[in-house]
């Protein structure tokens, strides 16, 4: 009996201590298992800030290409319209010395003479008229240039942050 009674403690002893290094292997499973999700949530949520951070620099990105090609637009439009200014502007001193010509002939009538003493007035005003529209149009084509390399800065900015957030992601995986 006494026997039998030890028989029964040891077995008692060695399935407490195996049920003990169960439950402590358990334990320590059960802490991995959170630990791995843990750093699966923070890598998730890293990903999706990178994804977030990606849609938005290229969101910008396309805008600022749509403001570039506006303002390259418009840069184009006030050039071409100095280049109208200016061809303008050379054609009147030629009509000028055509009308000049025209009145130093003796044989026109005295109606004829006033409408072209009219006419060479006319053109003189338009004249200065145009010089005023000629500075004005450099002015539209200078600050148009100069919106078009702040725009283009502004655009060479953004296409580097992409550079750098795409190397940062293909040399950082998760």
């Amino acid at each position: 009996m006494h026997r039998s009674c030890l028989v029964l403690l040891s077995l008692l002893v060695v399935s407490t201590l195996g049920f003990g290094q169960s439950a402590s292997n358990d334990s320590q499973g059960m802490e991995a298992l959170v630990a791995e999700v843990r750093q699966l949530r923070k890598d998730l949520q890293a990903s999706n800030g990178n994804a977030l951070k990606a849609q938005v620099l290229l969101f910008r990105l396309q805008v600022q290409e749509t403001t570039v090609a506006r303002v390259s637009q418009q840069l184009n439009e006030a050039r071409g319209k100095l280049a109208d200014t200016q061809r303008h502007r050379t054609e009147i001193p030629e009509r000028l010395k055509r009308l000049q010509d025209a009145l130093d002939n003796t044989e026109i009538s005295p109606a004829d003479r006033k409408q072209i003493q009219y006419e060479v007035s006319a053109s003189k005003a338009e004249l200065e008229n145009l010089a005023t529209e000629e500075q004005q149009r450099q002015t539209a084509e200078l600050q148009a240039e100069e919106q078009l390399r702040t725009e283009q800065a502004k655009l060479n900015e953004l296409e580097d942050r992409v550079d750098r957030l795409e190397k940062d992601l293909t040399s950082n995986p998760k």
